[in-house]
């Protein structure tokens, strides 16, 4: 090894998830290397050969191999082991790599890479994410033929086993998958060249509370699988192969970090600016461990539950008495702070076709959120909100609807919510009569009309993320078009400005809520203070930055021009 890749080498990027992580390096999307041999053609058969053998050796432990490496992933491990079986199984897929080996006269190595490469440019470029992510599927089976090619029937086995040692994921892409797969290795950290930090994957990583970090130039010729690496994802560096001093100050760094929870919890810390004004600060969280999470970070309650993942890792939609066990949880582990359960916001980024698979070419500007249970599945609104109602049934709980473009779907929504009510009531069944129904503000139709949505529910969350991605015409998670994902843009700030003076017009400030990685940002925060919002629901990690940024802004001090 030459002496520039013992080194310890420093690489910057930009903080996702704040924490530290070491561990060895593992790299998820590791491109093919393979040695490209023009054949004679009286090798064809024998390479044909290597290549029916090495399949052989993949199908017999298929499944093994699924259930090792892609448990907890963004699809069940039984739904990717039907994919994974359909594509070793595609005759067409099959027949290609022998047409390069017959007529392009390529070892079988060589027809494995280009072909599989072809595949994956395919689907990358349909810009949806399931299929990105099945390009995934489609390396992870190249590899594995590339493997068993190279590798006795018992050693092939003994490479499906998931290390035991923390690992250090590294990856050139941030999607929801990838982080899926950092999330079943109890990874220790992760770093990405992707600089696509408002991507759902990138809120992923929060809700796991992976340290992370994004846009880090070079990660991928720089480090090497099995290296040592080092997240500081409190300050954005990435070390990798660190000197043993430096890894046992790290080591003590992260001790120190590490706090448990108490038990009973600490009550909820009171955000205050430096001159005085209260700034209520929520949790956004994805399942019953962040709500302890929630606890930990000594926030105010829950300001958003995304109950589309309950559906979205088993790839199936739960049915009442699930839901109703979930949301019990929540509340019980809330211990009467304030909850607020979104209905499920499925379509676009978050699909899963045995689910439901947008239809379109932008499915971004389909059906998804609210207008998917409307439109399509009215029955599973109802299903969920009578979860919902039923598990707050002595208590109060906030019910917010995704996606609202105008006060039509909200008065639909009421209706199906009286028809619910109605059902409960016969049926004797326990409900929240307590309860408060909010909007998501996400398209600029329902942010130019928020007074008229204001009207019709108790309160409104401002989804920024997805809101900014809609306002600007950029795809949030498309790093093509990352320039125009600008929060600072000056027309977007205008838009949030006049949200809140609508609000503000009618009284109802207060009931006005901001939700989205904008509100953790560092020059960002206090221009929102400034706008008028108080109050902000934010990934648990963020909680104590978060504090720091709000106790330093002075409201009542003149703004500089």
């Amino acid at each position: 090894m030459q002496d520039n890749q013992r080194k310890e080498i420093r690489l910057k990027g930009k903080i996702i998830s704040p924490g530290i992580g070491f561990g060895t390096a593992q790299i998820l999307d590791l491109e093919i290397a393979v040695i490209k041999i023009a054949i004679l053609p009286d090798q064809v058969k024998k390479e044909q050969q290597r290549y029916s053998r090495a399949v052989e050796v993949v199908r017999d432990h298929l499944e093994e191999h699924v259930k090792e490496a892609h448990a907890g992933s963004w699809l069940s491990a039984s739904q990717i082991l039907k994919v994974h079986k359909a594509m070793i199984e595609d005759e067409g897929f099959h027949k290609s790599i022998g047409r390069r080996i017959v007529s392009e006269l390529k070892n079988v190595e060589w027809a494995i890479l280009e072909e599989a490469e072809l595949i994956i440019s395919k689907l990358e470029a349909t810009r949806n994410p399931y299929f990105q992510a099945r390009s995934e599927d489609i390396r992870d089976l190249a590899r594995n033929i590339l493997e068993a090619l190279t590798l006795s029937k018992n050693a092939y086995k003994k490479t499906l086993r998931c290390s035991e040692e923390p690992n250090i994921i590294l990856s050139g892409n941030l999607y929801p998958s990838t982080v899926m797969q950092a999330q079943h290795y109890c990874a220790g950290g992760f770093a990405t060249e992707s600089g696509l930090l408002s991507s759902h994957a990138a809120i992923l990583l929060k809700g796991f509370e992976i340290p992370s970090i994004g846009a880090v130039k070079g990660l991928r010729k720089i480090a090497r699988a099995g290296d040592q690496v080092i997240i500081n994802a409190l300050r954005g560096i990435v070390i990798i192969r660190p000197k043993p001093a430096t890894l046992r100050r790290y080591k003590v760094i992260k001790r120190h970090l590490e706090v448990p929870l108490s038990v009973p919890p600490p009550p909820p810390i009171k955000a205050r600016t430096q001159d005085g004004t209260i700034i209520h600060l929520l949790a956004n969280i994805n399942n019953s461990h962040h709500a302890e999470m929630m606890l930990r970070s000594r926030l105010e309650g829950i300001g958003l539950f995304r109950t589309e993942f309950l559906a979205l890792g088993s790839g199936a939609i739960p049915d009442e008495e699930e839901q109703f066990s979930n949301y019990r949880a929540i509340i019980n582990t809330a211990a009467g702070r304030k909850v607020i359960i979104r209905t499920f916001d499925i379509g676009a980024d978050k699909q899963n076709p045995a689910i439901y698979q947008s239809k379109g070419q932008n499915p971004a500007l389909g059906v998804r959120g609210i207008r998917r249970h409307l439109l399509c599945c009215p029955e599973e609104l109802r299903t969920q909100l009578r979860a919902i109602l039923r598990a707050a049934h002595d208590t109060s709980v906030g019910i917010l609807l995704p996606m609202i473009t105008t006060r039509d779907e909200i008065k639909q929504v009421k209706k199906h919510l009286q028809i619910v009510k109605e059902e409960l009531c016969e049926e004797n069944k326990p409900f929240s009569s307590d309860f408060i129904l909010g909007a998501m503000i996400e398209i600029p139709a329902a942010a130019i009309a928020v007074a008229d949505i204001l009207e019709e529910v108790d309160f409104i969350s401002l989804g920024t993320n997805d809101l900014l991605q809609y306002f600007m015409a950029a795809d949030r998670d498309n790093e093509e078009v990352l320039q125009y994902s600008d929060y600072s843009n000056a027309a977007f700030l205008r838009l949030l400005q006049f949200i809140i003076e609508e609000a503000t017009k009618m009284g109802r400030e207060k009931d006005v809520a901001f939700c989205g990685e904008m509100a953790s940002h560092t020059s960002l925060l206090p221009i929102l203070l400034r706008l008028g919002f108080r109050s902000f629901s934010i990934s648990p990690i963020s909680a104590h930055a978060v504090r720091k940024i709000v106790a330093k802004t002075n409201l009542s001090a003149p703004v500089r021009p």
